[in-house]
Order: structure tokens, then sequence, then C-alpha cells
């Protein structure tokens, strides 16, 4: 008898891979999944995360120090009775216990500016993981878009093997009445030989493409992935309205790059207020409370004296100020202020840079997107023009006015400007999403 509890096992194992076969993957949950599993990305999320530690620590350092300590000593030997003056055996333990506090009242402001310090390096470190996530966004936009591409291509190649067949088969009729020489048959299979081949060239494109955008969502095969079947229109190109320059005063207010490098300025602007800050004296304030038993180290006339009463009459208490003047340290006060300053010089080229290199990816997005709109355009002519002639083509063909190889030329002049359309479309697609992304739109179909 089949056991009743491995098929429910197996039936659900079935259940759950079919599921993951028949699992359509949206670009939004494309981008979600590379934003979690990214290896660029995590990295970008750690740093965020040692940069906040590094936060905490500049706020938790601002507060008093406590520290509390203790000690155990036993002695042996021959010592001298301070009291009775006569040698005696030292047969002794002592015990020593502490506790000490030390609060900074001022240092030239160095821990507030290096608190200022950790906290625009945390904020910067955010702003670069939100860069990394956009950039990984924009990745997966364009391999998405490539993988419908591929897609549509794909069906394009397979609707012209049908019809290369239907060719085949027409012609064989023809040769069969004798309106056409053997040849033509030949040149007819020959022409469906290439369509298949081509069939075969747009499966590895597309299979390329799935690669592709596996491997930026990190997952480890291609197998029983697939995206959804959505249908890509033209979008709204109102964006385009816009001028370079209109797009890039947008674009200084939404990419995390531009607010990353602010944050880089002024982070090295506290890191310079710090190394400057030594060159000031600073004032803290101590106190420490301790006390201390020996047991066999004292003699009275009463006996030992007990552990409580020397732990209260041991005690020792000190409060103080300890002022600390920089006269000279070997010049590091000196030279951390100069690496400070060379820093901030550095980090104001860097913003500087950032700026310019967004200035010049939003100029080459703006002339690639009106290219791709005059190209799409010309190709829709093209397209419309040369699928007309392969339909008044297909008609002279079918009564042997034209040759086989005239209606085959034509034919190809269909599949080239219909190759060229789909691609143009797809690029105007991803050229718009390009703009409105410096916009501050989100990447969505």
């Amino acid at each position: 008898m089949k056991n009743p509890i491995l098929s429910v096992f197996l039936f659900f194992i079935f259940s759950a891979t079919q599921s993951q076969a028949q699992k359509e993957w949206t670009l939004q949950e494309c981008i979600e999944h590379a934003r979690k599993n990214n290896i660029v990305v995590r990295q970008a999320e750690i740093s965020a995360e040692l940069a906040a530690a590094n936060r905490l620590q500049s706020i938790a350092i601002m507060a008093p120090s406590v520290n509390a300590s203790s000690s155990h000593q036993r002695s042996y030997g021959r010592t001298v009775d301070l009291l009775t003056n006569t040698p005696t055996e030292n047969n002794t333990r002592s015990y020593n216990f502490s506790v000490s506090s030390n609060v900074m009242l001022f240092n030239g402001l160095r821990l507030q500016n290096q608190l200022a310090q950790s906290n625009y390096e945390y904020l910067q470190s955010r702003e670069n993981l939100a860069k990394v996530s956009n950039d990984i966004s924009l990745n997966v936009a364009a391999a998405y878009l490539q993988v419908l591409f591929a897609t549509e291509s794909r069906k394009s190649a397979a609707d012209r093997v049908e019809a290369a067949k239907e060719t085949r088969n027409r012609t064989a009729k023809m040769v069969e009445t004798g309106l056409m020489a053997q040849g033509t048959l030949l040149d007819a299979e020959a022409a469906l030989a290439s369509e298949e081949l081509g069939l075969v060239n747009a499966d590895n494109a597309m299979q390329s493409a799935y690669i592709s955008l596996t491997q930026l969502l990190e997952i480890d095969s291609v197998s029983g992935f697939r995206t959804a079947n959505q249908q890509v229109d033209i979008p709204e190109n109102s964006s385009l309205s816009l001028t370079a320059d209109d797009i890039y005063k947008v674009a200084l207010g939404t990419l995390p790059e531009v607010r990353a490098s602010a944050f880089g300025v002024n982070s090295a602007q506290k890191g310079l207020s710090s190394a400057r800050s030594s060159l000031f004296p600073s004032l803290s304030l101590f106190s420490s409370i301790g006390t201390f038993y020996n047991e066999g180290g004292f003699s009275s006339l009463l006996g030992e004296i007990p552990f409580k009463d020397q732990v209260e009459n041991n005690q020792n208490k000190n409060i103080g100020l300890s002022l600390s003047i920089p006269i000279f340290n070997g010049w590091s006060t000196r030279s951390n202020i100069s690496r400070s300053k060379l820093n901030l010089e550095n980090a104001l080229l860097q913003d500087e840079s950032t700026k310019k290199q967004v200035y010049k990816s939003v100029v080459q997005a703006h002339a690639d997107a009106v290219a791709a709109v005059n190209r799409y355009s010309a190709s829709q002519k093209a397209f419309e023009s040369a699928k007309e002639s392969y339909a008044y083509a297909n008609r002279k063909y079918e009564v042997g006015m034209i040759s086989f190889i005239e209606f085959i030329n034509i034919r190809n002049n269909r599949s080239r400007a219909e190759s060229e359309l789909i691609q143009a479309k797809y690029d105007l697609v991803f050229r718009i999403k390009v703009i409105d992304f410096y916009l501050g739109k989100p990447l969505a179909f």
C-alpha cells in the first residue's frame, strides 16, 4: 500500500516547485528583490550601519566615564610589626575597591565637532546607499526592458518563420501547377531556413537577456524565471518639453549623490574644526572613592578588625580638576589641521565634480531621449511603408507578377523595418524613464 504521508509530502513539494516555476516577475518585484539581495547594495547597507555605529559612539563618548576596579593580594614572609617594632610572620590578604569618574568640561568643542562630523558621515552613507539603490534600479529596468524587447523580437521572428512556411507551401503548389520553376521552391526552402536561423538567434538573445537580469537579482538559475507579460506602451513624454538645464535644476534636489557630496563637505568642515580644537586647553573634572581591607595585616588589643569596620574606616575620597595645556606635541596638531584642510578642499572638489557629472549625464540623457523620439517616429513611418509594400508584393507574387527574389527582398525590408521599430520603441521607453528618474519620478511601466 502506498505511504499516504509520503504522497502528501511529494504533492506539496511538486506544488511549490510548480508555483515557483509559474511565477512571473513584474518590474517592481525585480527592483525590490535586487535592492534586498544585490551584493553591491548589501555592501552599501553595511557601510551605512558602520556609520550609524560610529555616530552612536560619538554620542556616548560625551557622557561621563565611570569605572570600578578591585584587586586581591596575598603576602608571605617575615616583616616588622609597626606597632610593637618586633619581627613577625607576615601572612596577610588585602582587598582594594575603588570607583572613579571623569567628566570633560571643555576641550575646544572637539567632542561636539566630532559628533557633528560623524552625523554628517552617517547622512552621507545613507545617501550613498540611496544612490547605489537607484543605480541598481536603473540597471534592472534596462535589463528588464531588454528581456521584453528580446521576447517581442523572438515573437516577431517566430511569426516570420510561419510566414516563410506559408510562402514555401504556396510556392510548392505553384511549382506543381507549373506557374514557377523548381529552383524557386529551393529558394523558398533556403529563405525558410534563414528565418529559422533567425528564430534560433532570437531565442539565444532572449536567454542571454534573462541571464543578465537574473544576475542583477542575484538569482542562481534562470530556470523557471519569467517576466510578467506586460504591455509596454510609449509613456507620456511631457518631460521632454523641458530643457536640459530645467531637468538639471530638478535633479540637484532629487539625486542622492548630490546630497551625499554636500554632506561630505559638511563632514570635512567639522573635521577641520575638530582638528583646530586641539589647540585649546582642555579641562576635566575627576572624582574617585576607594577603600581596602587587610586580613591578618592589622593587630590590635581587641584582635583582628572586622571586614565591615575596615571598609568603612579605610575609605578615601577625592575630587579635582585637571587642566591640560598643549605646548608642543611633535607638530601632530598642526599636521592634523593641514590634513583636515586638504580633506575639506578635496570634498569641495568632489562636490563640484559630482554636480558637473550630473549635468553631463542629464544633458546626454536629454539628447538621447530627443534622438530616440525622432528615431521612433522615423521607424514608424518606415515600417508602415514597408508593410504596405510587402502586402502589395505578396499579392503580385501570388499571381506570378514578380520573382521570388524580388518578393524576398521586399519581405526582408519589412522584417528589418519591424525589428528597427521594436528596438526604437524600447529604446524610447527607457530614455523617457531616465529623464523621469532625474525628475524624481518612480520607475514603472
